[in-house]
């Protein structure tokens, strides 16, 4: 929830302060691979695998957002 006062997140039970660092943490881990395999020439067989791999990393970046909201908006 957020406080009208001031920059305070009241966190609920679904994310505590922790696991929203923890979330944060992971989502910006998954962007910065996201980036540096933009700048790779892999052979068609590493393609492929890349490619199995952004289509998991998306539908988890989707997932760690919907419980970062869950926990901001409580």
């Amino acid at each position: 929830m957020w406080m009208s006062r001031g920059m305070n997140f009241a966190f609920t039970a679904a994310v505590s302060a922790e696991e929203y660092i923890k979330l944060l943490e992971e989502m910006i881990d998954l962007k910065v691979q996201q980036v540096a395999e933009l700048h790779l020439k892999p052979n068609p067989e590493v393609a492929r695998l890349l490619e199995q791999k952004r289509v998991t990393d998306r539908r988890r970046l989707e997932h760690i957002r919907e419980q970062l909201l869950r926990g901001l908006i409580g």
